[in-house]
Protein backbone atom coordinates (compact mmCIF):
# COMPACT_ATOMS: atom_id res chain seq x y z
CA UNK A 1 0.00 0.00 0.00
CA UNK A 2 1.37 3.41 -0.70
CA UNK A 3 0.10 7.33 -1.31
CA UNK A 4 0.31 8.64 -4.23
CA UNK A 5 -0.38 12.22 -6.03
CA UNK A 6 -3.87 11.18 -5.73
CA UNK A 7 -3.90 10.57 -2.70
CA UNK A 8 -7.22 12.58 -1.29
CA UNK A 9 -8.64 13.26 -4.51
CA UNK A 10 -10.14 10.09 -5.09
CA UNK A 11 -14.25 11.34 -4.95
CA UNK A 12 -13.24 14.53 -7.15
CA UNK A 13 -11.41 11.80 -9.58
CA UNK A 14 -14.56 9.78 -9.93
CA UNK A 15 -16.70 12.49 -10.63
CA UNK A 16 -14.48 14.51 -12.73
CA UNK A 17 -12.61 12.71 -14.96
CA UNK A 18 -13.99 12.09 -18.69
CA UNK A 19 -14.54 8.28 -19.32
CA UNK A 20 -13.98 6.64 -22.67
CA UNK A 21 -15.70 6.55 -25.61
CA UNK A 22 -17.27 2.77 -27.22
CA UNK A 23 -15.95 3.08 -30.05
CA UNK A 24 -12.43 2.94 -28.19
CA UNK A 25 -13.15 -0.28 -26.59
CA UNK A 26 -14.62 -1.63 -29.95
CA UNK A 27 -11.24 -0.89 -31.11
CA UNK A 28 -9.61 -2.99 -28.09
CA UNK A 29 -11.66 -6.00 -28.62
CA UNK A 30 -11.05 -5.97 -32.35
CA UNK A 31 -7.05 -5.75 -31.78
CA UNK A 32 -7.19 -8.78 -29.59
CA UNK A 33 -9.24 -10.67 -32.09
CA UNK A 34 -6.69 -9.76 -34.77
CA UNK A 35 -3.57 -10.24 -32.68
CA UNK A 36 -4.25 -12.87 -30.15
CA UNK A 37 -6.46 -15.00 -32.52
CA UNK A 38 -10.13 -15.81 -31.76
CA UNK A 39 -9.71 -18.50 -29.33
CA UNK A 40 -7.15 -16.77 -27.21
CA UNK A 41 -9.85 -13.56 -27.03
CA UNK A 42 -12.32 -15.93 -25.87
CA UNK A 43 -10.51 -16.54 -22.98
CA UNK A 44 -7.89 -13.83 -22.59
CA UNK A 45 -7.27 -12.54 -19.28
CA UNK A 46 -6.56 -8.85 -18.81
CA UNK A 47 -4.84 -6.58 -16.46
CA UNK A 48 -5.63 -3.17 -15.93
CA UNK A 49 -2.75 -1.30 -14.17
CA UNK A 50 -3.13 1.37 -12.77
CA UNK A 51 -6.69 1.58 -12.82
CA UNK A 52 -7.41 4.64 -10.07
CA UNK A 53 -11.27 4.68 -9.61
CA UNK A 54 -12.24 2.20 -12.67
CA UNK A 55 -12.82 4.88 -14.78
CA UNK A 56 -11.74 2.92 -17.82
CA UNK A 57 -11.81 -0.63 -15.62
CA UNK A 58 -15.47 -0.31 -15.89
CA UNK A 59 -16.12 -0.04 -19.48
CA UNK A 60 -13.07 -2.75 -20.25
CA UNK A 61 -15.21 -4.93 -17.85
CA UNK A 62 -18.25 -4.48 -20.43
CA UNK A 63 -16.40 -7.48 -22.28
CA UNK A 64 -17.04 -9.88 -20.26
CA UNK A 65 -13.44 -11.04 -19.76
CA UNK A 66 -11.86 -11.61 -16.55
CA UNK A 67 -10.22 -7.96 -15.30
CA UNK A 68 -7.23 -7.62 -12.99
CA UNK A 69 -7.22 -3.68 -11.65
CA UNK A 70 -4.31 -2.85 -9.78
CA UNK A 71 -4.60 0.20 -8.28
CA UNK A 72 -1.22 1.46 -5.54
CA UNK A 73 -3.22 4.17 -3.60
CA UNK A 74 -5.61 3.11 -0.99
CA UNK A 75 -8.11 6.06 -1.14
CA UNK A 76 -8.25 5.79 -5.28
CA UNK A 77 -8.37 2.00 -4.59
CA UNK A 78 -11.51 2.45 -2.24
CA UNK A 79 -13.79 4.31 -4.93
CA UNK A 80 -12.24 1.46 -7.33
CA UNK A 81 -14.14 -1.11 -5.53
CA UNK A 82 -16.97 0.83 -5.21
CA UNK A 83 -17.37 1.00 -8.60
CA UNK A 84 -16.29 -2.24 -9.52
CA UNK A 85 -19.11 -3.75 -7.47
CA UNK A 86 -21.46 -4.82 -10.39
CA UNK A 87 -19.02 -6.67 -12.11
CA UNK A 88 -18.75 -10.09 -11.23
CA UNK A 89 -15.40 -10.50 -13.89
CA UNK A 90 -13.38 -7.61 -11.99
CA UNK A 91 -11.11 -8.24 -9.18
CA UNK A 92 -9.18 -5.36 -7.03
CA UNK A 93 -5.39 -5.64 -6.28
CA UNK A 94 -3.40 -3.73 -4.19
CA UNK A 95 -0.69 -3.29 -6.45
CA UNK A 96 2.23 -1.23 -8.45
CA UNK A 97 3.40 -1.41 -11.68
CA UNK A 98 6.51 -2.42 -10.80
CA UNK A 99 4.94 -5.49 -8.25
CA UNK A 100 1.35 -5.86 -9.30
CA UNK A 101 1.15 -9.02 -6.85
CA UNK A 102 -0.61 -11.04 -10.16
CA UNK A 103 0.57 -14.52 -10.62
CA UNK A 104 3.08 -15.28 -13.36
CA UNK A 105 1.55 -16.34 -16.82
CA UNK A 106 -1.72 -15.42 -15.90
CA UNK A 107 -2.56 -12.47 -18.42
CA UNK A 108 -2.82 -11.56 -22.36
CA UNK A 109 -3.54 -8.24 -22.35
CA UNK A 110 -2.72 -5.47 -20.29
CA UNK A 111 -3.97 -2.05 -20.04
CA UNK A 112 -3.18 1.27 -18.95
CA UNK A 113 -5.51 4.52 -18.82
CA UNK A 114 -3.94 8.07 -17.89
CA UNK A 115 -1.49 6.49 -16.06
CA UNK A 116 2.06 5.25 -17.64
CA UNK A 117 3.81 8.51 -17.16
CA UNK A 118 4.01 7.46 -13.77
CA UNK A 119 5.87 4.19 -14.85
CA UNK A 120 9.52 3.17 -15.11
CA UNK A 121 10.01 2.06 -18.64
CA UNK A 122 12.13 -0.85 -17.46
CA UNK A 123 10.53 -2.01 -14.31
CA UNK A 124 7.28 -2.19 -15.61
CA UNK A 125 8.10 -4.34 -18.68
CA UNK A 126 9.59 -7.12 -16.45
CA UNK A 127 6.43 -7.31 -14.45
CA UNK A 128 4.52 -7.59 -18.01
CA UNK A 129 6.80 -10.35 -19.33
CA UNK A 130 6.62 -11.93 -15.58
CA UNK A 131 2.35 -11.89 -15.54
CA UNK A 132 2.23 -12.74 -19.35
CA UNK A 133 1.63 -15.94 -20.86
CA UNK A 134 2.91 -17.79 -23.56
CA UNK A 135 5.53 -15.48 -24.03
CA UNK A 136 3.56 -12.79 -25.45
CA UNK A 137 1.14 -9.76 -24.52
CA UNK A 138 -1.11 -7.30 -26.28
CA UNK A 139 0.19 -3.72 -24.14
CA UNK A 140 -2.49 -0.87 -24.80
CA UNK A 141 -1.76 2.37 -23.28
CA UNK A 142 -4.92 5.43 -23.37
CA UNK A 143 -4.82 9.08 -22.73
CA UNK A 144 -7.43 11.33 -22.90
CA UNK A 145 -6.16 14.70 -24.35
CA UNK A 146 -8.00 17.81 -24.08
CA UNK A 147 -7.38 21.01 -26.44
CA UNK A 148 -6.85 23.06 -23.52
CA UNK A 149 -3.71 21.80 -22.21
CA UNK A 150 -2.08 25.36 -23.44
CA UNK A 151 -4.55 27.16 -21.23
CA UNK A 152 -2.61 25.81 -18.07
CA UNK A 153 -0.45 28.35 -16.09
CA UNK A 154 3.11 27.96 -17.85
CA UNK A 155 4.63 28.85 -14.54
CA UNK A 156 3.05 25.60 -12.73
CA UNK A 157 5.34 23.17 -10.97
CA UNK A 158 4.52 19.72 -9.28
CA UNK A 159 5.45 19.71 -5.53
CA UNK A 160 8.98 18.47 -7.11
CA UNK A 161 9.64 21.38 -8.68
CA UNK A 162 9.05 19.80 -11.58
CA UNK A 163 7.00 21.43 -14.97
CA UNK A 164 3.45 20.24 -15.36
CA UNK A 165 2.98 19.15 -18.88
CA UNK A 166 -0.40 18.01 -20.73
CA UNK A 167 -1.42 14.79 -21.60
CA UNK A 168 -0.82 15.15 -25.28
CA UNK A 169 2.91 14.90 -23.46
CA UNK A 170 2.39 11.89 -21.31
CA UNK A 171 1.12 9.78 -24.93
CA UNK A 172 4.31 10.86 -27.19
CA UNK A 173 6.80 10.54 -23.85
CA UNK A 174 5.29 7.02 -23.11
CA UNK A 175 4.79 5.59 -26.26
CA UNK A 176 8.13 6.30 -26.93
CA UNK A 177 9.30 4.75 -24.31
CA UNK A 178 7.55 1.85 -23.50
CA UNK A 179 6.79 0.79 -27.49
CA UNK A 180 8.94 -0.45 -30.21
CA UNK A 181 6.72 -0.83 -32.97
CA UNK A 182 2.83 0.71 -31.56
CA UNK A 183 0.20 0.97 -33.53
CA UNK A 184 -1.84 4.51 -33.28
CA UNK A 185 -5.74 5.80 -33.44
CA UNK A 186 -7.14 8.57 -32.26
CA UNK A 187 -10.87 8.36 -31.27
CA UNK A 188 -13.51 11.81 -30.73
CA UNK A 189 -14.30 12.02 -27.17
CA UNK A 190 -15.77 15.48 -26.78
CA UNK A 191 -16.96 16.55 -23.18
CA UNK A 192 -19.49 18.85 -21.70
CA UNK A 193 -18.41 20.57 -18.69
CA UNK A 194 -20.63 21.88 -16.01
CA UNK A 195 -19.04 24.23 -14.09
CA UNK A 196 -19.18 21.86 -10.94
CA UNK A 197 -17.80 19.43 -13.66
CA UNK A 198 -15.63 21.43 -14.67
CA UNK A 199 -13.91 22.30 -10.64
CA UNK A 200 -13.74 18.67 -9.97
CA UNK A 201 -11.90 17.65 -13.56
CA UNK A 202 -9.36 20.60 -12.38
CA UNK A 203 -9.73 19.49 -8.86
CA UNK A 204 -8.41 15.42 -10.12
CA UNK A 205 -4.94 16.16 -11.57
CA UNK A 206 -2.53 15.57 -9.21
CA UNK A 207 -0.44 18.36 -9.24
CA UNK A 208 -3.65 20.55 -8.18
CA UNK A 209 -3.71 21.66 -4.35
CA UNK A 210 -6.26 20.05 -1.98
CA UNK A 211 -9.44 22.65 -0.04
CA UNK A 212 -7.05 22.07 2.62
CA UNK A 213 -4.12 23.52 1.68
CA UNK A 214 -3.34 27.42 1.60
CA UNK A 215 -3.46 28.33 -2.02
CA UNK A 216 -6.65 26.69 -2.73
CA UNK A 217 -8.96 29.59 -2.62
CA UNK A 218 -6.59 31.81 -5.40
CA UNK A 219 -6.29 28.22 -7.83
CA UNK A 220 -9.83 27.70 -7.48
CA UNK A 221 -10.17 31.40 -8.54
CA UNK A 222 -8.46 30.54 -11.17
CA UNK A 223 -10.25 27.33 -12.27
CA UNK A 224 -13.45 29.91 -12.71
CA UNK A 225 -12.20 32.30 -14.39
CA UNK A 226 -11.29 29.70 -17.20
CA UNK A 227 -14.50 28.21 -17.18
CA UNK A 228 -16.45 31.62 -17.69
CA UNK A 229 -13.83 32.43 -20.39
CA UNK A 230 -14.69 29.21 -22.66
CA UNK A 231 -18.54 28.69 -21.30
CA UNK A 232 -21.68 28.95 -23.36
CA UNK A 233 -24.81 29.27 -21.70
CA UNK A 234 -22.89 27.72 -18.26
CA UNK A 235 -21.39 24.72 -20.52
CA UNK A 236 -17.54 24.51 -21.54
CA UNK A 237 -17.10 22.31 -24.20
CA UNK A 238 -13.98 20.09 -24.81
CA UNK A 239 -12.71 18.44 -28.37
CA UNK A 240 -11.38 16.04 -26.27
CA UNK A 241 -10.13 13.11 -28.03
CA UNK A 242 -9.17 9.68 -27.00
CA UNK A 243 -5.47 8.49 -28.14
CA UNK A 244 -4.27 5.05 -28.01
CA UNK A 245 -1.02 3.43 -28.41
CA UNK A 246 -0.88 -0.36 -28.73
CA UNK A 247 1.54 -3.48 -29.77
CA UNK A 248 1.95 -7.44 -29.57
CA UNK A 249 4.68 -7.41 -27.35
CA UNK A 250 6.49 -10.95 -27.63
CA UNK A 251 9.46 -11.77 -25.29
CA UNK A 252 11.79 -14.90 -24.51
CA UNK A 253 12.45 -16.03 -28.35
Amino acid sequence: MEQTKFHGKARVYAKGRPGYPATVIRYIDDLMRRELGETARENATIADIGAGTGKFTSVIAGLGLPVHAVEPDADMRTELVQHMREFANVTVHDGTADYTGLPAQSVDVITVAQAMHWFNPDRFSAECQRIARDGRYLLVSLYNVTSFDSALREDQHDEDGDIITGSIRHFEDTTAAFFQNPKLHTFPNPIHYTRKSWQAYMDSHSHSPLPTDQDYASYRSWVNTLFDQRATNGIMTDDTVCMVASELVRFGI
